[in-house]
């Protein structure tokens, strides 16, 4: 998905300038975000469609909630639904390594680095005979259970290596600053995180009278849920006593008629305006995330989908956020856990040392020469 590619593109940037080829090999879906991004694209299998699957494969009592990597949580109690996502896996392998190693072998890539999904990732490097490269998003529930269950999963999957299945990363990058990461994960060499939300331009916003608040809840949210949980936010932010200033990043024809006193961004990327506000309130997503972390913001994540409670939890045991529940997230709940944030010096102090943390990681371009000893040649 776009989504997908976007913590990645700051590296890709830096490889380009340093004199390197780069080439985004991706399903339909991620074209116009990768050519927006300046890359060339070789298209590789169908459109994902991933908002249209989940729609069909939801039990009907689901229907519209949404659902984390298959349909489980990886921040659930029980742990991740390996079983489901083995057969997800598969099936999505079995539709994509073919097209994948086809333009491998014509582009010959001397590395490859990847999101952590993109499981044909090291099915083509073992192909290949080459690296590849495990670039993380945010925090990380999966775990390093993951590259276990990946090899038995893959390990018979056509086209790869008999019985080898997937070989492990070269490397691993992250760019989640070490207090936010999930406890007990590997640590993966820090990358900066350098917001990448699309392209846009800067919104002409006066100066705040007071406290500025950022709304986003992505466009997945309101396609898989619909728009209930943005006109309760709003709702709750909004009328007599409202705490603070309201800005919504996106729009959809579903919310149906926005508050007075809203002003509504379109898709104006984010990393243009957070710098005016004091406070995120959003789904949960990793880019949505980060990129407050960056900016030094206290959050509020409304979580529409078990995959999507990590971030929040993490955020709220670094002290520097709050996370609402499913079944915590009425009006009141929303307006209360506002005022808390913005009351209490404690949260927007720890998403400051976060933001210091983040800005002392290693920037992109710090990653080129190490990249390029892995990859086994330089640019020239």
């Amino acid at each position: 998905m776009p989504t997908h590619l976007a913590p990645v593109v700051p590296l890709a940037w830096a490889l380009r300038s340093a004199g390197h080829e780069v080439l985004v090999a991706c399903q339909p879906d991620v074209v116009v975000t990768a050519r927006l991004a300046g890359f060339g694209v070789a298209v590789v299998g169908d459109a994902y469609d991933d908002i249209g699957r989940r729609r069909r494969e939801a039990p009907p009592a689901e229907a519209g909630a949404g659902a984390g990597p298959g349909s489980g949580s990886a921040a659930d109690a029980s742990g991740p639904p390996w079983p489901m996502l083995a057969r997800k896996w598969r099936e999505r392998i079995d539709r994509v390594l073919g097209p994948y190693l086809a333009v491998a072998r014509r582009w010959r890539p001397d590395l490859i680095v990847a999101d952590p999904l993109e499981l044909a990732a090291p099915l083509v490097a073992g192909e290949l005979g080459i690296r590849y490269v495990h670039h993380r998003w945010g925090v990380d529930a999966f775990g390093d259970e993951r590259w276990g269950h990946a090899r038995r999963a893959l390990s018979e999957v056509s086209g790869a290596r008999p019985g080898a299945g997937p070989p492990p990363p070269s490397a691993v990058l992250d760019p989640c600053p070490p207090r936010l990461q999930e406890p007990g994960l590997s640590r993966g060499a820090g990358i900066r995180f350098v917001p990448f939300n699309g392209s846009g331009s800067r919104p002409g916003l006066a100066p705040p009278r007071g406290a500025r608040i950022c709304v986003c809840f992505g466009t997945r949210t309101v396609a898989l849920g619909g728009a209930d949980i943005v006109r309760r936010t709003l709702r709750a932010l909004t009328g007599p006593g409202a705490p603070a200033e309201v800005v919504v990043a996106g729009a959809d024809a579903e919310w149906g008629e926005v508050p007075d006193g809203v002003r509504v961004l379109g898709s104006t990327p984010l990393h243009l305006f957070l710098s005016e506000c004091s406070l995120v309130v959003h789904h949960g997503g990793a880019g949505t995330t980060l990129t407050a972390t960056s900016f030094g913001l206290p959050q509020l994540v409304l979580p529409q989908a078990p995959y999507l409670v990590e971030h929040g939890r993490r955020l709220a045991d670094c002290g520097a956020g709050a996370m609402l529940a499913d079944g915590e997230q009425g009006a009141e709940d929303i307006r209360g856990a506002v005022a808390d944030l913005l009351s209490r010096p404690g949260p927007a102090r720890a998403a400051r040392e976060l933001a210091r943390e983040m800005a002392a990681m290693p920037a992109p371009g710090s990653w080129v020469a190490p990249l390029e000893e892995l990859a086994g040649r330089t640019a020239g």
